[in-house]
């Protein structure tokens, strides 16, 4: 797709990222189209697979939300590159948006917990297939700056993303079962 960077699009084929989807544990009609894509189906609207990392206080009352030029509020996330599984690629852009690392999340699931997509307007349309990893993280834990990461509410969440509600809604029950 011209990417200034060498990321992981579709139609292509991508087994590693293939392996993580058979991990995924709520699947959904975003993620049999992503694996199509992941096959080489020309068929699949094109794109970027990218990866978000939902991140949630232990108790699953607040969650992690950075702020996005388009997106407004939305949860950290961003194209994986071609080198990266979505998981590594997830934990990178935590990072690069939060500052918090590997070592200040746990992971709730063994695998991706869900596929969601951002599509994207203007002189190049396009798909960005979102493959959703679960983490908790303590909310005393330093955030950057940088990209204005902050803790909401789930019941008072700001402007985001049109699915930023639902999958709030559908994520919460799997930390605290």
């Amino acid at each position: 797709m011209g990417f200034p960077h060498p990321t992981i699009d579709i139609p292509g084929s991508w087994p590693t990222i293939v392996q993580e989807l058979e991990q995924l544990h709520v699947r959904n009609e975003y993620s049999a189209q992503l694996l199509q894509g992941l096959s080489d189906d020309t068929s699949i609207t094109t794109g970027h697979v990218c990866a978000t990392t939902w991140i949630f206080s232990p108790d699953a009352n607040f969650t992690l939300l950075v702020q996005h030029k388009a997106l407004k509020w939305s949860t950290p996330g961003g194209h994986i590159e071609q080198h990266e599984t979505s998981r590594i690629g997830g934990l990178r852009e935590l990072e690069e948006e939060t500052g918090l690392t590997q070592f200040d999340v746990r992971a709730v699931l063994d695998g991706p917990a869900f596929v969601h997509i951002t599509d994207r307007d203007g002189e190049r349309p396009h798909r960005h297939w979102n493959i959703g990893w679960l983490y908790v993280a303590d909310m005393d834990a330093p955030l950057s700056k940088v990209e204005g990461a902050r803790w909401f509410s789930c019941h008072e969440l700001p402007e985001g993303p049109s699915d930023l509600q639902s999958s709030i809604a559908l994520l919460r029950p799997l930390v605290t079962p």
